[in-house]
C-alpha cells in the first residue's frame, strides 16, 4: 500500500495513508459522499509516488486512468453499471493502473469512448432485443401488407416495406439466419442518396457476405441504388448479436447524431415493440396501410410447424449449457463456454458445435473481443422449454 490523494472539481482534497482506521476504498467513498453534488460529480484518486491516477466522472458514466505526470497517457472506460466505479477503485488501490488491465476494455481517446457509448445505447434498443426469428416473421407479414412477396435469390430472402413517402425498411436473411437490416429516412441527415462515397462509408465494417446482399442488388419498390449499394441511413448486421455497422457508429459519433436519425425507431421499432402483433395493433401503430391490406398480410402469413428434436441430443446440449453457459440479457442467445479460450473449452466445444448443427440451431459470430472459445447460438423455444429442467 502507498499514500493516496483524493480530490474533486471544487478543490477539496484529502490525504490517505496506509494503516488508518479506514481502508482506501472506504475512505474514498466517504469523501465522494461528503462532496458530491449536482455541480460536483468528478473525483480523482491519485498515487503521486507512481504518477498514476484514476478519474471518476459520475455524471458522464466514464472512468479515466492516467499514467505519467508529464505527457500523460489517458485511457477511458465506459461505465455500464454503478458497481463498476467501486470495483475499479478497489483494483486501483490494490495494484495501481496495471491492476485495471484485466477489467478492460480501456479506450485510447474520447472518440472511441463516444462510439462505445453509442454501441451500449443500441444494445438496449428494441431491434437488439427482438429475436431474429420474430423479426423475420414480422418482416414477412409487413412485406406482404405492403403489397410485395418476399423474394429468395441464391439462398438470400429479401423483405421490404415502406410508408409510401419514400421512407423504407429492407432486410436480407439467409436460411441460417445471417442477415442485414437497413432503414432509409429521406428527411434524415443520413440520407446520402446524392453522395455515393458517404453512403459507402456507412457500410464500413459490414461482413463481406452481408455486404454482398446489398451490392448491385436488383432495384425493387422499396430499394434505391447509390453507387452500387442500397441507399440506407440505418445499417444493422445480424452476423452475431444485432449491431450497428462500424461506419454508421463512426458517422453518428463524428456528426453528433443519435440513433433516431436512422429512422429505425419510427419505421420499424414501433412495429417490433407491439406485444400483440395483430392486424388491429398494426393499424393503430401506423397510418400508411389500409385495414384491408393489413388483414390480407396477416392472412397470408405461413404457419410454421416446429421440427421434432431427438431428446438425447437435446439433453447433451442442455448439459453443456448447464455446465458452462448462460442466456444473454435479452434471452436472444445462449452463450456457451463463457470466458473460455478454444483450448479451455477443449473437446466439449467440438461436441457442442456438432449438436448445434444436428439440431438445426442458428450459431452466430461471437461479439468483438469475446474469448476465442465462446459459442453464441440463438435461442429456440423448444430448447428453452428443456432448459427449465436444467437451470
Amino acid at each position: 500500500m502507498r499514500p493516496l490523494t483524493f480530490s474533486d472539481d471544487k478543490e477539496n482534497e484529502q490525504k490517505w495513508v496506509p494503516g488508518g482506521a479506514r481502508s482506501a476504498p472506504d475512505a474514498f467513498r466517504e469523501f465522494v459522499g461528503r462532496h458530491r453534488a449536482e455541480d460536483n460529480a468528478t473525483f480523482c484518486i491519485e498515487d503521486e509516488e507512481n504518477e498514476e491516477a484514476l478519474l471518476l466522472m459520475y455524471d458522464a458514466g466514464t472512468i479515466c486512468r492516467i499514467k505519467g505526470a508529464q505527457d500523460s497517457r489517458v485511457e477511458y472506460r465506459l461505465v455500464t453499471n454503478g458497481g463498476d466505479y467501486r470495483s475499479q477503485v478497489a483494483n486501483f488501490v490494490r495494484g495501481g493502473s496495471a491492476a485495471l488491465d484485466r477489467s478492460g476494455p480501456w479506450l485510447p481517446d474520447v472518440a472511441s469512448l463516444d462510439r462505445a457509448r453509442l454501441r451500449f445505447e443500441f444494445d438496449g434498443s428494441v431491434l437488439r432485443r427482438t429475436h431474429p426469428r420474430e423479426l423475420r416473421r414480422r418482416l414477412e407479414i409487413l412485406t406482404v401488407i405492403d403489397g410485395h412477396e418476399p423474394t429468395t435469390v441464391d439462398g438470400v430472402t429479401h423483405f421490404g416495406f415502406g410508408n409510401g413517402g419514400g421512407d423504407t425498411v429492407n432486410a436480407w436473411f439467409t436460411a441460417d439466419g445471417r442477415g442485414l437490416v437497413t432503414t432509409f429516412d429521406h428527411t434524415s441527415a443520413l440520407n446520402f442518396y446524392e453522395d455515393p462515397q458517404a453512403q459507402a462509408d456507412l457500410y464500413d465494417g459490414v461482413p463481406a457476405d452481408l455486404l454482398a446482399m446489398v451490392k448491385d442488388a436488383p432495384e425493387t419498390e422499396t430499394t434505391l441504388e447509390v453507387g452500387g449499394l442500397v441507399a440506407a441511413g440505418g445499417i444493422f448486421t445480424f452476423s452475431g448479436p444485432c449491431a450497428m455497422s462500424e461506419g454508421l457508429v463512426a458517422r453518428l459519433q463524428e456528426s453528433r447524431l443519435d440513433l433516431g436519425e436512422t429512422g429505425v425507431g419510427w419505421l420499424l421499432e414501433g412495429l417490433l415493440s407491439l406485444e400483440d402483433f395483430t392486424p388491429a395493433a398494426v393499424a393503430e401503430e401506423v397510418a400508411w396501410w389500409s385495414d384491408e391490406d393489413i388483414e390480407k398480410g396477416f392472412a397470408a402469413a405461413p404457419r410454421e410447424q416446429p421440427a421434432p428434436f431427438d431428446q438425447e441430443t437435446v439433453d447433451r446440449l442442455c448439459k453443456i449449457w448447464a455446465d458452462s453457459g448462460y442466456n444473454d440479457r435479452w434471452d436472444v442467445h445462449y452463450v456457451f463456454f463463457d470466458g473460455d479460450t478454444v483450448e479451455d473449452a477443449g473437446e466439449a466445444r467440438d461436441e457442442l458445435l456438432a449438436l448445434v448443427r444436428t439440431l438445426g440451431l442458428e450459431r452466430v459470430d461471437a461479439p468483438p473481443g469475446a474469448p476465442t472459445g465462446e459459442v453464441w447460438v440463438r435461442t429456440d423455444p423448444r430448447i428453452d422449454a428443456e432448459l427449465e429442467r436444467w437451470s
